[in-house]
């Protein structure tokens, strides 16, 4: 299983606009590329925010917002055209872990050993501990769905799109 969590922009209610647009418009790529980029900073939004439209329940960790410790999840979020310009792709960076707050599930338990130092550091309680080794007794982590578009979002790409489609008829002498 890929580490990516893609959203696919191209999704049902947007094909019929988007078949029209490919009829109409000889280049999508600028369409598809502002549609990227709001859907990338919406997805960053949501980190932002706890979560949207519903906030996500609450990290265990004493301190900081939920999922974003390191910022890495929420920075890999970007996006991608297709070959052709016809589709764009939103995804997240390779980060293992990002199936997992995306959709929920269990982690099992394992041990954890130092790889590129010479302990692990910890803090349980407080106290902060240094180890070679530690036993994680597994945990289940909740559904914290961030790779979600929001209404004003799906408003606003088929506003990219009815304008490409217009900009386009004008190019070609059929609006004024």
């Amino acid at each position: 299983m890929s580490n990516f969590i893609n959203a696919d922009v191209k999704i049902d209610k947007f094909n019929e606009i988007i078949d029209t647009a490919k009829r109409t418009a000889s280049d999508l790529k600028p369409a598809m590329a502002a549609i990227g980029n709001l859907v990338t900073k919406s997805v960053k939004q949501n980190f932002r925010e706890g979560g949207r439209p519903v906030r996500w329940p609450s990290s265990k960790k004493p301190k900081g917002k939920t999922l974003v410790g390191t910022g890495a999840l929420m920075k890999g979020i970007h996006y991608e055209l297709d070959s052709d310009g016809n589709a764009v792709t939103v995804m997240t960076g390779p980060q293992k872990y990002a199936h997992i707050h995306q959709f929920g599930g269990s982690i099992p338990a394992h041990d954890i050993v130092a790889k590129n130092r010479r302990a692990l550091r910890f803090t349980v309680g407080g106290t902060v501990f240094y180890r070679k080794s530690a036993h994680h007794p597994g945990a289940n982590i909740p559904a914290r769905p961030y790779m979600l578009l929001q209404e004003e979002d799906e408003t606003k790409i088929k506003d990219i799109l009815a304008n490409r489609i217009v900009d386009e008829m004008k190019k070609k002498g059929g609006l004024k």
